[in-house]
């Protein structure tokens, strides 16, 4: 059976080929957030919050929910005038960091402020 390169054959080609690109690049993506996420080693814990909160917006974040209590990522991110990607970027780094904590209820993502995090902090820079 012999193929032809008509216009169908080749759009079904580039979508595929732009699919393999994507899951490339979401599993790089992957690997790459769960080499910075809480471990075992606390220097590394340590690392990885400092670097979070060295993000105004994300140091506002914690904040806001601080003081607001739980809310949705879209109400989170409003005063702040950034994207909604932009934003659960934000709130994937403070999560990995284990300053907030969030689940999804339907399409809706709910952010929650965790003191844990910030006594683990006051705890090594007291040690140190």
């Amino acid at each position: 059976m012999v193929k032809y390169w008509d216009s169908g054959r080749m759009r079904k080609v580039r979508e595929q080929r732009k699919l393999r690109q994507q899951r490339a690049y979401d599993a790089a993506n992957e690997s790459r957030r769960r080499g910075r996420t809480i471990g075992s080693d606390p220097q590394k814990n340590i690392d990885l919050m400092l670097d979070v909160l060295g993000s105004p917006v994300s140091r506002r974040m914690v904040l806001r929910l601080k003081k607001g209590g739980a809310m949705s990522l879209s109400k989170l991110a409003k005063p702040f005038g950034i994207s909604l990607p932009a934003a659960l970027r934000h709130v994937r780094e403070l999560e990995g960091a284990t300053f907030i904590r969030t689940h999804k209820k339907g399409r809706v993502r709910i952010c929650v402020y965790d003191p844990k995090a910030f006594k683990d902090l006051l705890v090594w820079f007291s040690s140190n």
